[in-house]
């Protein structure tokens, strides 16, 4: 589990928690969220983001963009 400020991200249960309610999220902006809060001691490339969180599928940056305002 990662707990920041109020939330709590349980990545075993892919769940965001605010204040003890749960958050909808879409699995790519809870899989964005948790790289970067388990990667939050370094800058994460972007090519590495679109790997984790998409694979071997090519989305655009526009994809990326708006996953991240969402998270």
């Amino acid at each position: 589990m990662l707990v920041f400020g109020t939330h709590v991200l349980d990545p075993l249960r892919r769940e965001l928690r605010r204040r003890g309610g749960a958050v909808d999220l879409e699995p790519q902006v809870f899989d964005l969220l948790a790289v970067l809060i388990r990667e939050r001691h370094r800058v994460v490339p972007k090519e590495e983001l679109l790997d984790i969180v998409w694979g071997n599928r090519f989305v655009s940056e526009a994809a990326l963009t708006s996953r991240v305002k969402a998270a």
